[in-house]
């Protein structure tokens, strides 16, 4: 239990260490987000010295301080095996004390700025949502750059949490999935799985950076934007380099490649084209932006080859959830919200750094939808659920059922909420959707950008449970708080507390 009135603890090599499963996955959830994001600062006061240098010292001594005492801290805790649930705790407790850490952190460096407005800037970093309410115009290049490596941190450790965790197929490492290239030797274990996805975002940030150098930009700010791109969170500090279109040609290739399965990226880079062509969801993903482009252009003031890359970069930045701030065209229509809206809705493929429902899900749900208006004709036939020829276990057929089921619940909770505090419809729809995707920008009918800075404090906060939810898959956050939850209610039953406290001692 996670309240209980007889702490269990052991002693091994003259240090002792709480023994309770639930304070474990807490506790190692707690160093591991906070030494992150010191370590973070202090890669940032690094950055730092390249400007001015003035932000060099608060960073260095944050990230040290944290770093130490957080390694300090590890020698008490137990290295005991958890099981799955207490180790969606451990990374949900993890990622909210990341963020946590990193408001205070932008308390002391960014003047005039209240926890509030901190909290929810770190947030929608390290959820990779395009939200932003501080305004880092005068800020040196440490808050820069930690405030966009934020997106990258977050994106990496939910993609691995993602592999390694979430059952997006048969088993945790995409073993046997339907209409998938199949995983057993990209991630047959879980050193080689971080090994292998943190090849492939170095290597797809390095690339994009150095393309960019290319264009106009200088490095650091060619850097910035790929962190960006690649980890799907869409913070840059000027928003009309994207009205450069060989920004707008490059961007469109980077987030080609955020939103594809770091699976299918992982084949291209061991030189199995032949794997692409086999996947199904590659070829959905790669025809709904080419959908969604054409009927942008359509849509667009004028047919140009300008008005052509503006519609790919506009399909692509929601249908991969980056959500990068791109003017709207001049004759922007209502269908074109509507088209942005089910983009982010969709997300791109499953195992990317995108969020969204994600495409294979959504084959699963057409699947079902179409074995049960047969069954409406036909009550006895049996119809398996087949996506890409290979049938699906009825087992995760449940599953995504159940994931439709909570990701409407908390689309239509949170619209709620902020429909309730003065928050237009369309614009509370739309706010909810892109925080529980993790994208942005939120439009409003005309296309115009709605900036979460003119939301109140209660209306942002509001959004912060979707955004965690929605970078962690739903169910980490989920888990956990049923888990905290139900704890929480045994211990308001002090009979039960105690009953269960004497059995565990005996």
């Amino acid at each position: 239990m996670i309240f209980s009135l007889y702490s269990k603890r052991g002693n091994s090599q003259s240090v002792s260490y709480v023994n309770s499963p639930i304070w474990i996955a807490v506790s190692r959830g707690i160093l591991v987000g906070v030494s992150s994001a010191g370590l973070l600062a202090v890669l940032s006061g690094l950055v730092d010295l390249t400007d001015s240098g003035s932000d060099t010292a608060f960073f260095l001594i944050f990230g040290i301080l944290t770093t130490l005492i957080s390694a300090y801290l590890a020698r008490y805790v137990s290295g005991k095996k958890l099981k799955r649930s207490e180790i969606f705790i451990e990374v949900t407790s993890g990622f909210f004390f990341c963020i946590l850490c990193s408001s205070f952190l932008y308390l002391l460096l960014i003047e005039k700025v209240n926890f509030g407005d901190a909290f929810f800037e770190s947030a929608a970093a390290f959820t990779t949502t395009s939200f932003t309410v501080i305004d880092f115009g005068i800020s040196g290049r440490g808050v820069i750059f930690y405030r966009t490596a934020s997106q990258l941190l977050g994106s990496f450790a939910a993609v691995l949490t993602a592999v390694i965790l979430i059952p997006i197929s048969q088993d945790n490492f995409g073993l046997g999935t339907p209409g998938r290239t199949d995983t057993k030797d990209v991630f047959p274990e879980k050193k080689k799985a971080v090994k292998n996805i943190s090849l492939i975002y170095m290597v797809s940030t390095l690339l994009l950076t150095l393309a960019l150098l290319v264009t106009e930009l200088d490095f650091f700010d060619s850097l910035l934007i790929s962190l960006s791109t690649i980890s799907t969170g869409g913070f840059v500090r000027n928003k009309d380099v994207f009205e450069s279109s060989s920004v707008q040609l490059l961007l469109i290739a980077g987030m080609i490649t955020t939103g594809t399965s770091v699976v299918v990226i992982w084949r291209l880079l061991s030189r199995k084209v032949n794997s692409l062509f086999r996947s199904s969801e590659l070829i959905t993903y790669l025809a709904l932006i080419m959908g969604a482009a054409f009927l942008l252009f359509v849509w667009a003031d004028k047919g140009t080859t300008s008005s052509l890359s503006k519609s790919f970069f506009i399909a692509l930045s929601s249908i991969s959830t980056t959500g990068f701030h791109i003017s709207a065209f001049d004759n922007w229509t209502v269908s074109a919200g509507f088209l942005l809206l089910l983009l982010v809705t969709i997300g791109p493929m499953s195992l990317s750094s995108g969020g969204g429902f994600q495409i294979y899900r959504l084959r699963i749900l057409l699947a079902v939808s179409v074995r049960e208006l047969i069954r409406q004709l036909h009550p006895r036939a049996v119809v398996k659920i087949k996506v890409a020829g290979e049938s699906v276990l009825e087992d995760r057929v449940r599953q995504v059922v159940v994931f439709q089921f909570i990701f409407t619940s908390i689309i239509f909770l949170t619209a709620t909420v902020l429909t309730i505090s003065g928050v237009g419809v369309y614009e509370a729809l739309s706010s909810s959707i892109n925080a529980l995707a993790t994208a942005g920008p939120i439009r409003n009918a005309d296309g115009m950008v709605i900036g979460v800075s003119s939301f109140s404090m209660t209306e942002r906060l509001a959004l912060v449970p979707a955004m965690l939810s929605g970078r962690l898959y739903l169910l980490p956050v989920l888990i956990s708080f049923g888990y905290v939850f139900s704890e929480t209610r045994n211990f308001l039953r002090p009979r039960r507390r105690i009953l269960h406290a004497i059995r565990s001692n005996n």
